[in-house]
């Protein structure tokens, strides 16, 4: 295991009805003039815009809003709300959604602070976020675990990209996560999801780092526990502690505890950008879609690390024995839950342009992934056989 120094510092509060809490955490922070970012419409069919309004009115809080955020957040919304922000001046931003309105929410939160024709200069690491506003987000998706990370995504369309940057300037202060708002996420939002959250497990316990078996198996327990829920969901038990499970799930898997002491991967979110981006895919089933090849590459270049993780995770999961059968294993549960395996079978059919380009562009700042290292060669030959 290697060193490490650990903070959460994010107040979950977790449960029905704790939207409730909300006043006595705008009280907490003497909040004036807070900026609320959300997507479009389940807020209000939720009942939670009509109880933030009735909180912030009690509070005599001005309330400013960034409306209509799409999944795979937007450049644009960034620079949207951050106007909004500046010319009201706002000190307090409340995200309320899934992991693409939280990301949205940090990247204003620092925007602020930015000029807004620098911006993208964060995000291709040209400069740094230094400050940023304070932030609560109000939970409505199991999937991202943005609520307690520094981690945000956006997209540029014109530049047909998509970056991510992690900071700590960006972990929000509190997060108030209701399962009950995720009762009526259809069923393909709820698939990606949970494929989103394994995912993120994924990435943290494949790692070139030895001995680290208490991560490891903290981190199937997570793995175990989102698929079973995911089946008992399919399987028609849709009821709050599946739900509750899960959502408690996507929190964990991302909040950085279970890469402590070791060293992540993470290429795989990052090979996922460009189609993503240019397809408007849905962020889980690109990871699904690419993830078959990663595995199979990533034995092939490093069978050392990866060989005894995937037998100890086929045991632990699968009732499988060698590596080849939990790959074979992973590749048919997210068949069976629906999930595509393969770009074509995503009906996206990468021309050869388009597979230079997206190698150039995830190599721009050098190789990624550690458990081994990706450079633009290796890129190519990963989207060829995707």
């Amino acid at each position: 295991m290697e060193n490490f120094v650990y903070e959460s510092p994010t107040k979950i509060v977790f449960g029905k009805d704790q939207i409730d809490s909300l006043k006595t955490l705008l009280q907490e922070r003497n909040v004036q003039r807070m900026l609320l970012v959300y997507g479009k419409k389940s807020i209000k069919t939720l009942g939670i815009y009509d109880k933030i309004q009735d909180i912030v009115s009690t509070l005599n809080i001005r309330l400013f809003e960034e409306s209509g955020v799409r999944p795979n957040p937007e450049l644009s919304s960034v620079i949207s709300g951050r106007k909004t922000a500046i010319e009201n001046g706002v000190d307090f931003i409340l995200a309320v959604g899934g992991g693409s309105v939280i990301d949205c929410a940090k990247a204003i939160a620092f925007s602020v602070f930015k000029k807004e024709e620098k911006l993208w200069d964060v995000f291709v690491k040209k400069d740094v976020v230094n400050r940023a506003l304070p932030l609560g987000v109000v939970v409505t998706l199991a999937a991202t675990g943005s609520e307690t990370n520094g981690n945000t995504v956006i997209s540029n369309d014109e530049l047909r990209e998509k970056r991510s940057i992690k900071n700590d300037h960006l972990i929000p202060e509190f997060a108030i996560i209701d399962p009950s708002y995720t009762l009526n996420v259809p069923q393909e939002q709820t698939v990606a999801g949970s494929i989103d959250i394994m995912m993120h497990v994924f990435e943290q316990y494949f790692s070139p780092t030895k001995r680290t078996e208490t991560s490891d198996y903290m981190s199937i327990g997570i793995l175990r526990s989102v698929l079973e829920n995911t089946t008992r969901y399919l399987n028609g038990e849709n009821d709050y502690d599946t739900r509750a499970n899960l959502s408690w799930a996507s929190t964990i898997a991302l909040n950085w505890i279970l890469q402590q002491g070791k060293t992540g991967d993470w290429a795989s979110h990052r090979l996922s950008y460009p189609p993503t981006s240019e397809y408007d895919l849905t962020h889980g089933f690109a990871l699904s879609a690419i993830y078959p090849t990663w595995l199979k590459m990533a034995v092939k270049h490093n069978d050392k690390a990866m060989r005894p993780r995937l037998e100890t995770l086929g045991r632990e999961l699968f009732d499988a024995e060698s590596a080849e059968e939990t790959i074979g294993a992973i590749v048919e549960l997210f068949q069976s839950w629906g999930a595509p395996t393969s770009l074509a079978a995503y009906g996206v059919r990468l021309h050869q342009d388009q597979i230079h380009r997206y190698a150039e562009q995830v190599t721009a700042l050098g190789p990624i992934g550690n458990v081994f290292k990706i450079d633009r060669k290796l890129a190519t030959t990963f989207y060829e056989n995707t």
